[in-house]
């Protein structure tokens, strides 16, 4: 399984044009998390900003292909995917 990181803003039109709700994007995180599932992979977690319409989502995966299936399944635009390694204070020492 690898980690990818996944960008969304307003302004690059990937994220809702109106306003978000906290409730509203729970619901498009937990449709998120379910066709991340049916691709094997899952949502590990995400910082968002719903004022700004901004989101970085982290989420678990072979392979980029299937994040990206993933968005296309609910058909939520992204801007990147990016694969990342994940560094500890641990990894430090």
């Amino acid at each position: 399984m690898k980690y990818f990181i996944d960008t969304h803003d307003r302004t690059k039109n990937s994220f809702p044009a109106e306003e978000v709700s906290q409730e509203q994007f729970l619901a498009i995180y937990s449709g998120m998390d379910e066709a991340l599932l049916s691709e094997g992979g899952f949502v590990t977690g995400a910082h968002v900003n719903l004022a700004e319409g901004k989101a970085f989502c982290l989420t678990a995966a072979a392979d980029e292909a299937a994040v990206a299936a993933a968005h296309e399944k609910i058909r939520l635009p992204y801007d990147s995917i990016t694969q990342v390694h994940r560094v500890t204070g641990m990894d430090l020492r």
